[in-house]
């Protein structure tokens, strides 16, 4: 499994993400020199990784940053693509408006932007939350994990600094 590439329905507030092949590193700098004495804290680096695991169907509840500030990303709908082992891709489409209904679509080769793309031409379309799971965990085919799901995996590793503070515990 690799990240090939996230995006959302408004690209002029938030931009494509394409990710490289091998090791991705999220770095941030602040390039304006009017901003210069300021920290490189709160540029966004904690909150890619809650919204790529927000697109690999992590649960969310009302403290999430998407439904705590509903008035500003309840029109958003985010879009991961993932290459598979096989070097096929999966892309995952999630709307913040409606998440518990989730779309999935497999494709032989990088799909570009699926925005526009009907309901109909998904090879899943809207289906529930937990049948979307069952769906990706088919998908990724993580074999290596077996007999847990590929969640178990994924929250270990996206996880944020302050997760760090227990080790073992997520």
């Amino acid at each position: 499994m690799r990240l090939s590439r996230l995006y959302s329905n408004r690209p002029e507030r938030f931009a494509p993400v394409v990710f490289a092949r091998g090791l991705n590193v999220v770095f941030a700098e602040i390039r304006r020199p009017e901003n210069r004495r300021k920290d490189t804290h709160n540029l966004g680096k904690t909150t890619l990784g809650r919204i790529i695991d927000f697109c690999l169907l992590a649960g969310a509840d009302k403290k999430f940053f998407l439904l705590k500030h509903a008035e500003l990303f309840g029109g958003f709908v985010f879009f991961l693509e993932i290459e598979l082992l096989d070097g096929s891709f999966v892309t995952v489409r999630r709307s913040v408006a409606e998440l518990t209904r989730v779309s999935i679509r497999q494709h032989r080769e990088r799909s570009g932007d699926l925005v526009a793309l009907p309901d109909a031409s998904w090879d899943h379309a809207a289906v529930g939350f937990d049948r979307a799971k069952e769906l990706l965990d088919g998908f990724l085919d993580l074999r290596d994990l077996k007999p847990w799901p590929y969640r178990k995996v994924v929250g270990y590793q996206l996880r944020a600094q302050e997760d760090f503070r227990e080790v073992f515990h997520l």
